[in-house]
């Protein structure tokens, strides 16, 4: 999913048909509207960014395994045709800003490499794929640093986590390096009030584990749990006031969560939201910085629930009606 440049929620998913399936928010903050296809046939789990002008931008990969794209044509308006950025992609992608605005998407590829593609310039076309390596065994999940930089996530062949940053903003590329753990889920990772990076995964006994920037911009600490039994690979999103927040499946498919207690801090106790879901869950900001997590039930349509107010409690899942294979993924 990802936040329209008015702060509509919109969301997207890949239906029945292999097509690409949107939902969106009518008002900021406020109700939906329908389900309508932008067509393409599909074989993963669509990926969503904001251009520097607020344009929405989503890829997926393709029947060939190559990357597609389709992108909004203004900002808040109707979309593009689909088009291959090509490449071999052998997981889902998920892309990340740079500090100048400029989109880079990353995927694995060959030899379980990951692979990277990004744009020339803010809001415009796009290079051609490079590899920056490694051995990798899970989808990637990408942060940006206090200081714009990117950094990549994924698991490695051993299941430890490993990542690779920029070495300065906008720029080239380091050496992969291991941040240790035993992983049973792709990595989520968030960004604390203060610009540390956090990074979520399941491990073991399917408790959720986490590891953080001991400052921002620098090395990290070591790992630990934070309980729970869970089903799911972790989603992670900040509240108004910059509090992390997890979500993940747990006991009886139902939707869990947990929350640092305040900014930059501990965490309190897991506690259910109900329902029954049979996809990961994804959660993003409304335009009042109510959170609101979103996850296919198990009548495949996309079920959602929503904080009443910022920082606080949450009401019942309600369907938004759909047939989804999956649930998009937040920008």
């Amino acid at each position: 999913m990802g936040n329209n440049e008015d702060g509509r929620l919109e969301v997207f998913a890949r239906g029945a048909d292999g097509a690409l399936w949107h939902i969106w928010q009518t008002t900021p903050n406020g109700a939906w509207g329908n389900w309508a296809s932008l067509g393409g046939w599909f074989t993963g789990t669509p990926a969503v960014g904001s251009n520097a002008d607020g344009r929405l931008e989503v890829f997926v990969r393709g029947g060939d395994n190559a990357l597609w794209h389709t992108w909004q044509t203004v900002p808040n308006g109707g979309w593009s045709a689909w088009s291959s950025l090509g490449g071999y992609l052998t997981s889902d992608p998920v892309v990340g800003s740079n500090e100048d605005g400029r989109l880079e998407v990353f995927a694995l590829g060959g030899e379980s490499a990951l692979w990277h593609i990004w744009q020339t310039a803010p809001n415009s076309g796009w290079g051609a794929w490079s590899s920056l390596g490694g051995y990798l065994t899970s989808p990637p999940a990408v942060g940006n640093n206090a200081d714009g930089r990117l950094e990549v996530f994924a698991r490695g062949g051993e299941g430890a986590l490993w990542h690779i940053w920029q070495t300065s903003p906008n720029s080239t590329w380091g050496a992969w390096s291991s941040l240790g753990g035993y992983l049973t889920s792709p990595p989520s990772v968030g960004s604390n009030e203060d610009g540390r990076l956090e990074v979520f995964a399941l491990g073991g006994e399917s408790a959720l584990w986490h590891i953080w920037q001991t400052s921002p911009n620098s090395t990290w600490g070591g790992w630990s749990s934070l309980g729970g039994y869970l089903t799911s690979p972790p989603s992670v999103g900040s509240n108004a006031d910059g509090r992390l927040e997890v979500f993940a499946l747990g006991g009886e498919s139902a939707l869990w969560h947990i929350w640092q207690t305040a900014p930059n801090s501990t965490w309190g106790a897991w506690s259910s939201l109900g329902g029954y879901l049979t996809s990961e869950p994804t959660v993003a900001g409304n335009a009042d910085g109510r959170l609101e997590a979103f996850a296919r039930g198990g009548d495949n349509a996309l079920w959602h629930i929503w904080q009443t107010s910022p920082n606080s409690t949450w009401g019942a899942l309600s369907s938004l009606g759909g047939g989804l294979t999956r649930a998009g993924a937040a920008a």
